[in-house]
């Protein structure tokens, strides 16, 4: 009796470990300054790679400064082959290491890890304080993070005036969100919903249809009342759109500009008292942004 053949590649990729995504904590702490930044990263990045995405968030100078990272246990332990994995030392939150950049020591701490799906962006800048010499923007930061190539692939996929409101805002953090939604899956929706969906939005001015894409990014964030406020004010005065005394407009004078799409969106259990659960939202903003 003959045995069985293996496909080699097919047994190699189901040893290997789930893809997570890692929220590290960095510090840099001096008496005379703090620097913190907040970032997303895959665990399948090389430390190599990581590094580079450490002089990206923190704006590291150009320069051919040294840099390694180090084991951290009850003190600084042996340096870390580039080449190893994150996953490799960081797994569970609380676990720390180090890092040096030049003259410059930063501490590395999990705060999170779950599992991540494919469309998961490989790193992103999620918070900060604090800076060297280039003041910190978050936005700027992300953009280099993912890059020209993947901001218009992932910007091609969308509704032109989805398009355009992220290219005029320069509000780039929306681009690894829309890159998460996966706006290619295919969606199941009754058809009186993708009908509703495609009419929108209804409001005819400029500033009414900014209004309205505003609110949809801002509501795709999943995010609680004042998050998604938040997210709608910064993009209308990143717009360019302020009230009758030239201050940003509120929230509740953005959602009047497009009350007759949100209506829409209520209908149909985008938002509103009677919203859907996060999960089930998702198919509503695949088919309400994607081309």
């Amino acid at each position: 009796m003959s045995s069985p053949i293996i496909d080699l590649e097919q047994a190699r990729a189901r040893r290997q470990p789930a893809e997570s995504t890692i929220i590290v904590q960095v510090a840099h702490v001096r008496t005379d300054a703090e620097v913190h930044r907040q970032i997303g990263i895959n665990d399948a990045l090389t430390f190599e790679e990581f590094h580079e995405v450490l002089a990206t968030c923190f704006a590291l100078p150009n320069e051919d400064a040294p840099w390694h990272f180090f084991e951290h246990d009850a003190a600084r332990g042996a340096r870390i082959d580039p080449a190893h994995r994150v996953r490799d030392f960081l797994r569970r939150p609380g676990q720390h290491i180090d890092y040096v950049w030049g003259l410059w020591d930063f501490t590395i701490t999990v705060a999170e890890v779950y599992l991540r799906d494919a469309d998961t962006p490989r790193a992103l800048c999620v918070g900060g304080s604090g800076s060297f010499d280039v003041p910190f923007d978050i936005t700027a930061i992300n953009a280099q993070l993912t890059g020209d190539k993947t901001i218009n692939a992932v910007l091609e996929q969308v509704r032109p005036e989805v398009r355009d409101a992220v290219v005029r805002s320069r509000l780039f953090d929306f681009v690894p969100l829309l890159q998460a939604l996966d706006l290619t899956r295919e969606v199941s929706l009754p058809a009186a919903t993708l009908h509703a969906l495609a009419s929108l939005p209804r409001e005819v001015t400029l500033e009414g249809r900014d209004a309205f894409w505003s609110t949809a990014l801002a509501l795709t964030c999943m995010g609680d009342k004042q998050l998604t406020e938040s997210v709608l004010t910064t993009t209308l005065e990143a717009l360019g759109w302020v009230d009758d005394s030239g201050a940003p407009l509120l929230a509740d004078a953005a959602l009047n500009l497009c009350a007759d799409s949100l209506a829409v969106l209520t209908q149909v259990r985008a938002t509103g008292p009677e919203a859907l659960a996060p999960v089930d939202r998702l198919d509503l903003f695949r088919a309400l942004l994607r081309r």
